[in-house]
């Protein structure tokens, strides 16, 4: 057996003070580390040091809003604060518990790189550092770039083959390169269901393309103005609004197909798509558009093609 280690986040603490989480997704950030050495594995866990914990665990209870989570409204300052804290990111939260990626990056004046862990969630502010060996939380990663508006990104950003870049949709698709922290839009997502972006909790890539859904669970505007939950928690359930695979080529961020299809909740899109490629024209359709051939980065866009269910 060959020495390694394997290194997982997710949500890992659901209580609080007096206050117990309902949902998986609100659980506070716990790394688990399982390293294998000489043909023994040793295990630890411990939690990230976000905002979002730390400040439950000074006041008893949750202070930004969670997945299934809005901070009290009990009076009319409340609710002012909560507002202006939903629409700037203040309030949202920072808990890391969906992914954690290698990363390096730069460490001291020397210019000296050491390989870090970037542990995220959907909020861009939750995007923070671990160290793998101590799995002590370093801080928070900074963008050099300036997208700092764009408050919401994939729960699931990609290493790439090789590890040169880092794919992430926030909404716009983005690279960063290896050893960066500028993230560079490739293109924007053609959405068609309208005004309100759809949940977007993870994408696909391939060697010439990624595949962005589209939805018809909306974030909610009723819910982001007078922060309080929506039916779905942030969000409402719009199936006359469609829903969409956005089929996008990754060397000119142009979209080269978008494939609708019924409505439904995607959550890891080419894993169901392979899946269920027998039964479903769809996705036999998201396929066919995945072989098309590539197109040149200085060629003439091509045309985005509609591709009815």
């Amino acid at each position: 057996m060959q020495n390694g280690t394997y290194l997982r986040n997710g949500p890992g603490l659901w209580d609080v003070g007096d206050h117990a989480f309902d949902h998986l997704f609100d659980g506070y950030a716990t790394l688990v580390r399982v390293s294998f050495r000489h043909g023994r594995a040793t295990g630890a866990h411990r939690q990230i040091e976000s905002d979002a914990y730390t400040s439950a665990r000074a006041n008893g209870r949750p202070v930004l809003r969670e997945f299934s989570q809005c901070p009290p409204n009990s009076s009319l300052l409340d609710r002012v604060r909560n507002v202006v804290g939903t629409l700037t990111g203040a309030a949202l939260t920072d808990n890391p518990n969906s992914a954690v990626l290698p990363l390096p990056v730069v460490v001291g004046d020397d210019g000296r790189r050491q390989v870090l862990c970037l542990t995220l969630t959907e909020t861009t502010k939750s995007s923070i550092l671990i160290d793998p060996d101590t799995l002590d939380t370093v801080g928070k990663f900074r963008y050099a770039d300036k997208l700092g508006s764009m408050m919401i990104q994939s729960a699931h950003p990609i290493t790439t083959t090789g590890g040169d870049e880092l794919l992430t949709v926030i909404p716009d698709l983005a690279r960063m390169a290896s050893g960066s922290n500028e993230r560079k839009v490739i293109g924007r997502v053609d959405c068609r269901g309208g005004p309100m972006p759809g949940w977007m909790h993870s994408f696909a890539v391939t060697d010439k393309y990624v595949v962005v859904p589209e939805m018809p669970l909306r974030y909610s505007a009723t819910s982001l103005i007078r922060s309080e939950l929506a039916p779905y928690y942030a969000f409402d359930w719009l199936p006359a609004s469609g829903s969409y695979m956005h089929v996008m080529c990754r060397s000119t961020g142009n979209t080269v197909a978008t494939v609708r299809r019924g409505a439904a909740v995607h959550g890891h899109p080419l894993h169901q798509c392979v899946r269920r490629r027998r039964r479903c024209r769809g996705h036999r359709r998201l396929l066919r558009a995945l072989r098309r051939p590539h197109h040149h980065p200085h060629a003439s866009p091509p045309q985005t093609q509609i591709l009815q269910h």
